[in-house]
């Protein structure tokens, strides 16, 4: 078991960003072979889960690191930095252990939690369940897709509409998440063909007819959460609180192609070509802009939600406003990233073609993490529970 985490914030950050430099190699070398296995390979697991990764959102008294965002951004980023894999399964499994800590009622917690032992757990936001009420639970039918990380998860959780809830809710049902035992879901081997993320064994589960006991489910509302324990973090509502996710680990990957490109320019000297790369002006000129760009881009996001983070623990709920500000500037860095690894891909040349290139990888990963993303917008708006905010017309002000 991993120390406990420092409650102060530069000390747990220090922390963190040294235990990823400790399995910053095994990361690295275990890119290609996740993406062979089409999961995230068991050495790699062990890494994030001995170095306490999956407990980077847990609530500080469950055991977690409770980082900040701006933390939480930087741990993601390196992670990804290593293997853009990792960082997206510690992402995902993160927020669903963190969500579990949260939510859930002490009974809840009393299952998954046993003895105090932390264990993995994968989620899919998207409410493609359907639950009755049934007793002292619900009766549940469903199927869930892009589940990263449940090949190695031992809880899965899944949006779920309850039917016949409109009338006390508003108008519109009730949405809970249900968390079952990963030994209880099927598992469908749907990821094996898709063109980037194979690693991340994002795979559909599903349940049939299947009774939850009413512990092993809590709400988060989309506007408003009522964490049952943690900080600050947790009052972000679901659109703010996963975005800083994806823009921090498109971030990482992006770097990490800039830094092969560099590697490659120079060092190598192409066959029908006279100069290396770095001697050519046009390369000079691409990889300047695509690190200013990075650099904006990241700096927007952490000061974004750090900003975000002081309004919440001051007292003051996000509106939205505050979210579509937050989800902009992070969907404005996954493009900024995949817009580096294109250009990375293109001037890498013959070298970034031939597979296990880690140019390559990325490429297709960061545009498949970018479709992810819009995908994401969709099921949430899809849902008619929220309406995002306009931006305010200085959002730096």
């Amino acid at each position: 078991m991993v120390a406990a985490f420092p409650a102060d914030r530069a000390s747990k950050r220090a922390m963190l960003l040294d235990a990823i430099a400790n399995i910053g190699p095994t990361l690295e070398a275990s890119g290609p072979r996740s993406e062979e296995l089409g999961t995230l390979a068991p050495e790699a697991v062990k890494a994030l889960r001995d170095s306490g990764m999956f407990r980077l959102k847990l609530a500080h008294e469950m055991g977690g690191a409770e980082a900040d965002p701006v933390t939480e951004m930087l741990v993601l980023e390196q992670l990804a930095y290593h293997d853009l894999t990792s960082g997206w399964c510690t992402m995902v499994g993160a927020t669903a252990i963190a969500s579990l800590g949260t939510f859930l009622t002490p009974a809840g917690l009393a299952h998954i939690f046993n003895d105090r032992s932390i264990p993995t757990a994968s989620i899919s936001f998207f409410p493609a369940g359907r639950a009755v009420r049934e007793g002292n639970g619900y009766r549940v039918n469903g199927r869930w897709r892009f589940n990263s990380g449940i090949k190695h998860a031992e809880w899965v959780l899944g949006g779920t509409i309850v039917e016949g809830t409109e009338a006390e809710n508003g108008g519109q049902p009730l949405v809970i998440f249900s968390a079952f035992p990963a030994k209880d879901v099927k598992l469908y081997d749907n990821w094996g063909g898709v063109t980037g993320l194979r690693g991340t064994g994002s795979v559909d589960c599903s349940v049939e007819n299947y009774f939850l006991p009413k512990e092993l489910s809590f709400t988060w509302d989309l506007l408003k959460p009522k964490p049952a324990r943690g900080g600050p973090s947790y009052l972000l509502p679901p659109f703010a609180y996963v975005a800083k996710e994806h823009g921090s680990v498109a971030i990482g990957g992006a770097r990490r192609a800039l830094d092969e490109l560099i590697k490659i320019a120079t060092s190598t000297r192409g066959t029908f070509r006279a100069s290396r790369l770095d001697e050519r002006q046009v390369v000079h000129r691409a990889i300047a802009e695509a690190d200013l760009k990075l650099r904006a881009a990241r700096a927007l996001m952490h000061e974004r939600y750090d900003a975000l983070y002081h309004k919440v623990a001051g007292g003051d709920l996000p509106d939205g406003a505050d979210i579509a500000d937050v989800r902009a500037a992070c969907v404005y860095a996954t493009d900024v990233a995949i817009g580096v690894a294109t250009m990375a891909f293109h001037f890498a040349g013959n070298t970034g073609l031939h597979h296990p290139n880690v140019i390559g990888r990325l490429l297709r990963d960061l545009n498949t993490a970018g479709i992810h993303q819009v995908m994401s917008d969709t099921a949430y708006e899809n849902h008619g529970q929220f309406k995002l905010g306009l931006p305010t017309a200085n959002p730096l002000a």
